[in-house]
């Protein structure tokens, strides 16, 4: 049984040990994203739809089936972004999602009839790893949810 934090961050660190063990699992190279800016969203939006169009939207997990990130995905997630890591991380979450192991799971997830499961994964960015978590709703297709990513000692990543 998979011992399930509340939180994405918690699940990471619930899993820490784990996943520092790992191999990291994918590597991006990313220019700084400027959050003080008001359209920072609308400047990244087209180059994640760019970049998820390339992969055709879906990625196949082995034993899990389909994970979607539509666009309506992707635009829904930008709300739950607050750092300009945890936006370069779109960048790799798809490797998350394909390499990484399960590391927590909520049944009815915050009282919305939603089931979802966490995948989580090392990943490096711009040089600097990080423990990283991947939530998908498990619907009739499943999806993309959010992301997180934290320091290999549970702390706030920064690049």
């Amino acid at each position: 049984m998979i011992e399930t934090a509340d939180f994405i961050k918690d699940q990471i660190r619930v899993n820490q040990d784990k996943l520092n063990n790992m191999d990291v699992v994918g590597t991006a190279v990313v220019i700084n994203i400027d959050m003080s800016l008001e359209n920072w969203k609308d400047l990244l939006k087209p180059q994640l739809y760019n970049h998820f169009k390339i992969l055709g939207n879906c990625i196949n997990r082995q034993d899990f089936g389909d994970v979607s990130f539509s666009v309506n995905d992707i635009s829904k997630s930008l709300g739950y972004v607050k750092t300009e890591s945890e936006a370069a991380a779109y960048f790799v979450a798809h490797k998350v999602v394909k390499q990484g192991v399960e590391i927590g799971q909520h049944i009815n997830h915050k009282n919305r009839k939603i089931n979802t499961i966490t995948f989580g994964a090392p990943v490096e960015l711009n040089g600097v790893r990080g423990n990283m978590a991947v939530i998908v709703k498990i619907t009739g297709k499943n999806r993309y949810k959010a992301h997180r990513i934290l320091t290999p000692d549970g702390k706030m990543f920064n690049f």
